[in-house]
C-alpha cells in the first residue's frame, strides 16, 4: 500500500468515525433543545417573562399534599359548600356535612393509609389524580393495595364535584 492509499484509508476511517459520532449526538442535541421549550410551555408567563401563578396547579398540589399528610380538617377548606362527592358503589354525598360523614367512615374503616400520587393532570376546571395506596383495614388489620383515580371539578377555586374510581372489593375485610 502506498503513502497516498494509507492516507486515504486513514482519512476515510476518521470520516467514518466522525460521521458515527455526529449521528449519535444529533438526537441528543435535539432532545436538549426540546426540553427548554417544554418547560416554558408548562410554566405560564406574563409579558416580560415573569412566571404567573396557576391557581389550578396550586390547588392540585394542595389536594395531593393534604391527602398524603391525612389532614382532614385542612382538606375541608378546599370544598365548596354544596360539593357532590361520589365513592364507588355509593350514592352521591352532597354538602360539607355529608363529606365529614364520609371522612369519618373512612377513618373507621382504615386504621392507616399511605398514598402516593402517581400522576396529576390539570385541564381546564378539572384535576385528575392517579393514586396508589397502601391501606390497613381497621376491622381485620389486613393491609391492601388500592389503586384509585380521583377526578375533582373546580369552580371559583373550590372543589364542587369529585368522583373516585377503584375496585371496592379491595376494601372488603
Amino acid at each position: 500500500m502506498g503513502k497516498k492509499s494509507k492516507k486515504k484509508a486513514k482519512k476515510a476511517k476518521k470520516d467514518k468515525k466522525a460521521k458515527r459520532t455526529n449521528s449519535t449526538r444529533r438526537p441528543a442535541a435535539k432532545a436538549e433543545r426540546a426540553r427548554p421549550r417544554a418547560r416554558r410551555a408548562a410554566t405560564p408567563k406574563r409579558a416580560g417573562g415573569v412566571a404567573r401563578k396557576d391557581p389550578m396547579r396550586d390547588l392540585a398540589k394542595r389536594i395531593v399534599d393534604l391527602t398524603i399528610r391525612g389532614d382532614d380538617s385542612a382538606a375541608f377548606a378546599l370544598y365548596g359548600d354544596n360539593v357532590e362527592s361520589v365513592e364507588m358503589g355509593m350514592p352521591p354525598g352532597i354538602g360539607i356535612p355529608a363529606l365529614r360523614e364520609k371522612y369519618a367512615m373512612w377513618r373507621a374503616m382504615a386504621s392507616d393509609a399511605r398514598w402516593t400520587a402517581r400522576s396529576v393532570v390539570v385541564d381546564g376546571n378539572t384535576i385528575v389524580v392517579e393514586w396508589q395506596g397502601r391501606v390497613t383495614l381497621a376491622p381485620s388489620g389486613r393491609t391492601v393495595n388500592l389503586n384509585e383515580i380521583a377526578i375533582h371539578e373546580i369552580e371559583n377555586g373550590k372543589i364542587v364535584r369529585e368522583r373516585f374510581y377503584y375496585d371496592p372489593r379491595a376494601l372488603q375485610p
